[in-house]
């Protein structure tokens, strides 16, 4: 009986430790927007490009977007009705402007309140610090074409993991030494 006790009490113990952490808010990085959390989101938006967070952006921008999914930056983005009405719920309501995370309040607080940007490369925060990998001067890998692509750079990007420990570019040097968008 001891031994089936300790046998039960190791594989749980290894469970735990064996199993992928979940995202805990509490625990977050404060900059953190967390996951994507509806599936259908993630496969239809995810299937062309980045899935951003619904935290990148306030509610009046993601209501912009998902109305004009005919004319979707060039292509006919359409879904079903049902699943354009789940995803603006899902986007409308993490949206940065009622989102409580660090990252979301700093967008929003720069964000003048008449502007209703399309794309998260619109906002200053996002497009601003990011532009200078777009620079042909820039030598670094990965080489980018387009700041669509977060995952490139932020390998914890789906994670919704964003911070300065998170991210890999070989030449940091171009931004803070060169007159790229320094961080300090």
């Amino acid at each position: 009986m001891r031994l089936h006790l300790r046998n039960l009490q190791t594989a749980a113990l290894a469970a735990l430790l064996l199993a992928p952490p979940a995202f805990d808010a509490a625990r977050a990085e404060p900059g953190d927007v967390g996951p994507n959390t509806n599936p259908t989101y993630v496969k239809e938006c995810g299937s062309c490009h980045f899935p951003y967070q619904p935290a990148f952006l306030p509610a009046r921008s993601w209501q912009k977007i998902m109305g004009s999914l005919k004319e979707h930056f060039g292509e006919n983005a359409e879904v079903k009705l049902a699943d354009r009405d789940n995803m603006l719920a899902y986007l409308a309501g993490a949206a940065a402007d009622s989102a409580a995370n660090g990252r979301s309040r700093t967008l929003m607080s720069r964000l003048p309140t008449a502007d209703t940007p399309m794309r998260v490369t619109d906002i200053l925060l996002v497009g601003g610090i990011h532009g200078g990998f777009l620079d042909p001067k820039f030598k670094g890998i990965p080489a980018l074409k387009s700041l669509a692509d977060c995952a490139a750079c932020h390998p914890r990007a789906l994670d919704g993991r964003f911070g300065p420990r998170n991210y890999t570019v070989t030449d940091e040097s171009f931004r803070v030494l060169k007159g790229g968008y320094g961080l300090r």
